[in-house]
């Protein structure tokens, strides 16, 4: 203090004295940089609190509310996604389901000790006799026998005929140059069928061959045919539905063989039991085979029918003679199928496959129902493989078509003699269709000599590709 000049201030001053003017615009100018030097301070300090405080928080907040929202809307999800997830596993119990089904025999499977033939002969017994049932529900019928035409015609008159008509038959000359031809529903009697008739109720048609008949007997035997076909509900018989006389001429060779007849066959009758289904399915609103839309079980067979005429390697065990190669067996590559499946499936680590043939006579107009019907799911009861659970109704759905084809039907045909179809134009419709089976599902019972036949099939394409 003792430095400072109060004169010289004074003098300084005295300058603002003589210039007030100029006083006031320097003291708001001192008031203002006074004021501007704090408030940058504190609104940089301001700023870096509200950074780190406010804004942070906010950021925080919004973040919070961003999980928020997204936790909320998982819940809302979460009903969707256990959906999701129960569809799926639904999906895979219901086709693990389409294969759980009733045995013929429950002393079979898996590997039984027992070696008495009669095991293996009351499970051909139960497999004829579950095919008679089959029949039976669709009210199936035959055209007449030939005992019974025999019969019939040998109460018409005769004269100057032999025992089944003689003289005039449908495409000679009878006297005075008169030609006996008919109606082509006439003239397809004189034609004869490939196989005369069983002692079964379910025949097929008779051998017409020897028979020349006149016009009276021609009208008896249209209304013989026709009366047959009104008091049934589909033409079909046994030996239409493959295994029927496997099973009648089955002779026991040995276990092993035996065996594996039995668990291809089971699988057959799960197959064959869907077409009589499907056929029943078809045919319930119908009076008889002349209004029903499926007229006749010609075949379903696990090979290829007559006009086809393809020749297949097959997986498992032949049969001897004339039923080679009847067995259902399954389908490891292209060389074991019937035809080259559109699907690209053979069996694999998750199913196993077969395939197989039918041939029906069906309603023009019905082709393409028939074959939804095939294909459209079918209940089945299931009672556990020891058939000691208590039952449980699924449904099976395992059919694809892999093949089709239609020809009319000719009634002079051979094939068509003592059948009437009623008045629609029938179609003849051939089938190549496969058949899956869920192995997680029946692969505890599945016999191991039945594993290495799939095995060693596998192995054998393997080496040839």
């Amino acid at each position: 203090m003792a430095n400072i000049n109060i004169k010289d201030i004074f003098k300084k001053l005295s300058f603002f004295k003589n210039n007030l003017s100029l006083l006031v615009p320097i003291l708001i100018a001192m008031a203002a940089l006074l004021l501007f030097i704090p408030t940058r301070i504190l609104g940089s300090r301001l700023r870096k609190t509200m950074e780190q405080q406010s804004a942070q928080t906010g950021r925080t907040i919004a973040s919070l509310s961003n999980q928020l929202e997204e936790a909320a809307r998982a819940k809302r999800m979460e009903p969707y996604i256990n959906a999701y997830a129960h569809d799926a596993n639904q999906i895979e119990n219901l086709v693990k389901q389409t294969t759980l089904r009733e045995l013929l025999s429950y002393r079979l499977f898996p590997d039984t000790n027992e070696r008495t033939t009669l095991l293996y002969e009351e499970f051909g017994r139960r497999y004829r006799s579950g095919v008679d049932a089959m029949l039976q529900g669709v009210k199936a019928g035959a055209p007449p026998t030939e005992a019974e035409i025999a019969a019939a015609l040998q109460r018409a008159p005769q004269p100057g005929m032999g025992a089944y008509g003689g003289a005039y038959g449908p495409y000679s000359q009878g006297p005075a140059g008169r030609s006996s031809s008919r109606s082509s529903s006439s003239r397809s009697s004189s034609m004869s069928s490939p196989t005369s008739s069983m002692t079964s109720p379910y025949g097929r048609g008779p051998n017409l061959s020897s028979y020349m008949m006149t016009d009276t007997q021609f009208k008896i035997f249209g209304t013989l045919c026709l009366e047959k076909a009104e008091a049934a509900g589909v033409y079909a018989g046994p030996i239409d539905l493959a295994g029927y006389l496997y099973w009648d001429e089955w002779k026991f060779e040995n276990r092993d063989a035996a065996y594996k007849d039995c668990w291809y066959w089971q699988m057959g009758y799960w197959m064959i039991e869907d077409v009589v289904t499907t056929v029943r399915e078809m045919n319930k609103a119908a009076s008889s085979v002349l209004d029903a839309p499926v007229k006749r079980i010609m075949n379903a067979s696990f090979v290829l029918g007559r006009t086809t005429g393809r020749s297949i390697r097959r997986v498992g065990r032949s049969a001897r003679g004339k039923k080679e190669g009847e067995n259902p067996t399954y389908v490891t590559s292209a060389k074991d199928a019937m035809t080259a499946p559109c699907t690209s499936r053979f069996t694999g680590e998750t199913f196993d496959v077969m395939q197989f043939n039918v041939r029906v006579i069906v309603d023009a107009k019905d082709t393409l129902a028939f074959m939804k019907q095939l294909c459209t799911a079918k209940p089945h009861r299931f009672v556990g493989w020891k058939g000691n659970e208590p039952g449980q109704t699924y449904l099976h759905n395992q059919i694809t078509i892999l093949e089709s084809g239609t020809a009319p039907v000719d009634p002079e045909d051979m094939e068509h003699v003592a059948y009437r179809y009623g008045d629609a134009q029938a179609v003849e419709l051939d089938l190549i269709c496969e058949y899956l089976f869920s192995k997680e599902a029946y692969e505890a019972i599945k016999p191991q000599l039945v594993k290495d036949d799939i095995t060693n099939a596998a192995q054998a394409d393997t080496k040839k590709r």
